[in-house]
Formats: C-alpha cells, structure tokens, sequence
C-alpha cells in the first residue's frame, strides 16, 4: 500500500482541476447567454439554455470543489490507473484511421482476452452482445452515422 502523503497547502493538481473546471464553466455561460441565447419571451428556452443550466452547475460544483482541495492529500497516481487513459488515446486514434465501431470492436476483444484474461467463449459471448446492442440500436434501428476513419472513408465510399 502506498505511504500516507502529507496534505499541501499549495497550488497542485488538487487544484489545477477544480480551477479547470470552474474557468470551462464561466466560458459556458458566456457563450450560452451571450452567443446562443438564454430565453425568449414568445419562444421560451434557446439553444442556450441547457448549457448554461449544466455550466452553473458545474460552476457551483468547481468553487466548491477548489475550496475544498486544500483539505484534501495529494493525490497518487498508480502505473494500472494510465492504462484507461492510454486505452481512450489508443480508441481515439483507432477511430481516426478505421472507424469507430471496428476500433471498439477491436478495444472489446483486446480487453476482454488481454487484460482481464477471459476465456474465448466468454470474450466472443460478451462481443457478440456488445456489437449487436451498438449495431442494432444505434446503427439500424438509430441510424447514428458512426465516423468511418480515412481508411475506410477511402476503400468504401
């Protein structure tokens, strides 16, 4: 287990966050009220509205959280923890040369028979049913248009 780590008084990550988020929200709300609209008398809500609803909250939740991260330990950050942000990287990428359904369909398998050691019959299973929520929901009965990578958009257009 990793030794207890003393708690900081000073600028860190701790903060770094909170203050990322507070400085997104006041963006949000900018744009919101001032580019997209807030409320229209005789329409009611514009496109606007929502995001500055989410903002002020976020907001709330940013000034509380930076006031807050003062009393909090420094935080650590363990080698396996990487291993999601390295995941999303490696999916974004994938999705910018083959698409994102085959690069999911690919992060599926290699989790499931890489990482967590499954059985063949066990990661195929769990496979077959991911795709067939995805292809069928989303893909055909939705017709949300997946991105398709420059691999794809050029051999199958």
């Amino acid at each position: 287990m990793a030794e207890e780590v003393t708690k900081s008084k000073r600028f860190g990550v701790n903060q770094l966050i909170p203050f990322a988020m507070t400085a997104i929200a006041v963006v949000f709300i900018w744009l919101g009220i001032s580019v997209y609209g807030f409320w229209s008398a005789t329409k009611g809500p514009l496109p606007g509205f929502f995001p500055v609803v989410v903002a002020v909250c976020m907001l709330f939740a940013g000034i509380f959280a930076y006031i807050s991260s003062f009393k909090e330990k420094e935080p650590v950050w363990p080698r396996a923890n990487w291993l999601v942000v390295l995941s999303v990287a490696l999916i974004m990428g994938a999705t910018f040369l083959i698409g994102l359904l085959p690069s999911i369909a690919v992060y599926v398998l290699v989790w499931l028979k890489g990482y967590e050691k499954c059985s063949w019959k066990t990661t195929l299973i769990t496979f077959a049913f991911i795709m067939f929520i995805v292809i069928g929901c989303f893909v055909l009965w939705l017709g949300v248009p997946f991105p398709k990578g420059i691999i794809f958009e050029r051999f199958f257009n």
